[in-house]
């Protein structure tokens, strides 16, 4: 996908504030994208958004590209005079939460302060509360976000307060916007949750209600912590698997099958695979349901705005990176998967076809060598 038109469209969604429960400005952002492309777009009782494409057949094939509208962050919850007490919805160590400084974004008082107190979940030892003092305290259910620099390009990184996973709703609206109206065989949904970095809430109360059908195979794009064996600008990589459960064989198979065709189609097209086990994605949760599920993740630093340190520190908040090709080469193919995707029984049948070719001769010379034995 050409980097200007892909830096136009994530930019923007990039500098827009979100969290648990508060995801209505990247919503806003996505709906007002998809207004006028003819694309039709539903909410579910959640406030989850379902966006579909539809194809130009009848085969009922369907694939589908699932990204969760929010990023941890703070919301107000009691006002103490000079400073407010906060919700911690997310995963964040809580060495880096002392002294760090908090945005609110009320849109009649915006404001930014200092975390003066961190109060701890006993049981799993996890931030809970934080206190934050403030000279003018914003009103009880004002949402807070880290307070960072706005979105930064640099030598093809871009940084940015909340890569994870608004980046990935970007890139499901890059995948919309490059399939434009070329004719499909296969109906794309574009699945955009909320709540995800509380326990998958959007993700499970969509597929608990019914209106994602469970015939239809779905992509979790992630913008993932780069783990051991992942290098961070040598392409998106295909998921085997998350910290909490193992992905559909023939869903992984047929997106290394797309990526091994564009590798040799595409300039500079690059891809890796692992399991990737430094967490879970919204794929497990699906799993649960009884959906066939893959996962794509975009090498992600600074994973949940913790810079990387020592056992003693420095704990520092940053802004979370990407590399912009390899967030390129992720759309690049997601659009191969919509236009040769036949199914995951077609995969099937076309590797253990292939397979059944190259053993052809093999077996042939077992069966001489056991009715020879049975000569014998």
């Amino acid at each position: 996908m050409n980097r200007n038109l892909l830096r136009e469209l994530i930019e923007p969604i990039l500098n827009t504030p979100t969290g648990p429960f508060h995801e209505d400005h990247v919503a806003s952002f996505v709906a007002e994208t998809v207004r006028g492309t003819g694309l039709t777009m539903s909410t579910d009782t959640f406030g989850n958004i379902l966006v579909r494409r539809p194809s130009v057949g009848r085969n009922n094939l369907r694939i589908g590209f699932m990204a969760h509208m929010d990023h941890p962050a703070f919301e107000v919850i009691e006002q103490l005079g000079g400073a407010v007490r906060v919700a911690w919805h997310g995963g964040v160590d809580a060495e880096y939460f002392p002294q760090a400084r908090v945005r609110f974004h009320s849109s009649g008082n915006p404001c930014t302060g200092e975390i003066r107190e961190v109060e701890l979940e006993e049981a799993r030892n996890r931030v809970k509360t934080v206190v934050v003092a403030c000279d003018s305290p914003p009103p009880l259910g004002t949402l807070g976000t880290w307070e960072l620099p706005s979105v930064e390009v640099t030598n093809g990184v871009l940084r940015a307060p909340a890569v994870d996973d608004v980046a990935g709703c970007g890139l499901l609206l890059a995948l919309l916007l490059e399939l434009g109206d070329r004719p499909l065989e296969t109906e794309v949904w574009a699945l955009f949750t909320r709540a995800e970095e509380v326990g998958f809430v959007g993700a499970i109360g969509l597929a608990r209600s019914g209106r994602l059908p469970v015939s239809t195979p779905v992509v979790s794009v992630e913008m993932s912590k780069a783990t051991a064996g992942v290098t961070q600008g040598m392409g998106p990589v295909i998921r085997l698997g998350d910290r909490s459960s193992i992905f559909d064989a023939m869903f992984v198979l047929f997106m290394k099958d797309v990526a091994s065709d564009l590798k040799g189609r595409i300039e500079g097209f690059k891809y890796q695979q692992a399991m990737m086990e430094g967490g879970s994605c919204e794929a497990t949760a699906l799993n649960l349901f009884g959906y066939r599920t893959a996962g794509l993740a975009v090498p992600l630093t600074n994973y949940h705005n913790q810079r990387p340190c020592g056992p003693t520190g420095p704990f520092v908040i940053d802004s979370e990176e990407i590399a912009i090709n390899d967030f390129a080469n992720a759309v690049d193919l997601c659009v191969g998967m919509c236009e040769r995707f036949r199914g995951l029984d077609a995969v099937r049948s076309g590797h253990r076809g292939k397979a059944m070719e190259r053993a052809t001769e093999g077996l042939q010379r077992l069966e001489r060598m056991e009715r020879a034995r049975t000569r014998r």
